[in-house]
């Protein structure tokens, strides 16, 4: 399955339910599964994000109901990356050269 990343930086709405955060982490990972999607990773971020999941979903369409579970409440700005594996990509750089 393809993996995605998604950031998420909190909006000032957010922010006042961030002691939540657990509880709604656990939400919203039950309901990406029940979307056939698999969170393999998820941080907390010192930076410019405050947050970054990393999960495989079936496709780009299943991919976007993880960043709008953010959106749709309000709590975060996201960015999401679609990650290829390094050997995946190396095989694409050596291809290229032709």
């Amino acid at each position: 399955m393809p993996t995605y990343v998604t950031l998420v930086k909190f909006t000032s709405e957010g922010l006042k339910a961030v002691s939540d955060i657990g509880k709604r982490y656990e939400e919203g990972r039950k309901i990406a599964e029940q979307m056939g999607i698999t969170t393999t990773g998820a941080y907390a971020l010192l930076g410019r994000y405050d947050m970054m999941f990393i999960y495989e979903a079936p496709d780009e369409i299943a991919a976007a109901g993880m960043p709008l579970s953010f959106a749709a409440d309000g709590g975060g700005q996201t960015e999401t990356w679609t990650a290829i594996p390094m050997a995946d990509f190396a095989k694409l750089a050596v291809a290229a050269k032709g």
